[in-house]
């Protein structure tokens, strides 16, 4: 992906040469047509996965907390990427009208969170690349939180997750819901939740987002280079 621009004055996001941690993130920046520098650190190949390319700035950039991401806004440093995510939705208004959508958003971007966590953890560990593994975790983990969510979905009566304008919640549940149905076999599953469907869909289609989606899935690797699936950009859709 390109890095825009050096000007000083604008946003920067640190992250790996992957969509990880850093993607919701990245869609809202996009999604508010907010210039910002993409910073993508490179790991090295096996079989050490060398990290010197953010080991060598990781405590030279003033970060309280040195960590990957990171966002640079002027003299604001933050890691964590949920605060990010949090901090960029309150800058440009997409953390709700009022206390309860704030709140409603709040949860579902942790619940999104807790299934990519989950999804990640198999793609990480030692049997990430099992067909099986993998079949256990789409009849049991995504079975059960597509449910949930497309329950969600069928009483929510705005456009989008909590209103009818997109907020920080539809970034985070269509990079988590769309990252976990990865797996062969997983869009098969997702055929019978049509509201989650659609809902990813819509995300999709939104002009603002339609080709940095397409861009970044063709591009950018969903994990980092040691994962046992996700690592490549061929074992995506």
């Amino acid at each position: 992906m390109t890095q825009s621009t050096t000007d000083k004055d604008q946003l920067v996001l640190g992250y790996w040469a992957a969509r990880g941690r850093a993607e919701s993130s990245r869609l809202l920046l996009h999604y508010t047509k907010t210039p910002f520098i993409d910073k993508m650190y490179q790991m090295g190949d096996v079989p050490d996965y060398n990290r010197d390319d953010w080991l060598n700035e990781k405590y030279k950039l003033g970060l309280d907390f040195p960590n990957l991401p990171y966002l640079i806004d002027g003299d604001l440093k933050l890691t964590q990427s949920t605060a990010i995510l949090y901090y960029l939705g309150r800058k440009y208004n997409l953390m709700g009208n009022n206390p309860k959508q704030e709140a409603l958003i709040i949860m579902l971007c942790e619940q999104a969170y807790d299934l990519r966590l989950k999804f990640i953890t198999l793609c990480y560990g030692p049997n990430g690349n099992s067909p099986n593994e993998q079949k256990n975790f789409i009849e049991t983990t995504l079975t059960e939180n597509l449910q949930q969510f497309d329950r969600y979905f069928s009483k929510n009566k705005s456009q989008f997750a909590v209103d009818d304008r997109p907020t920080v919640a539809d970034f985070q549940l269509f990079y988590c819901i769309d990252c976990s149905c990865s797996f062969k076999g997983s869009h098969v599953l997702l055929e019978k939740y049509i509201n989650v469907k659609a809902f990813l869909q819509r995300i999709r289609e939104l002009p603002q987002l339609k080709d940095y989606i397409i861009q970044s899935q063709a591009q950018v690797p969903m994990l980092l280079k040691n994962a046992k699936f996700g690592g490549q950009v061929s074992e995506q859709k």
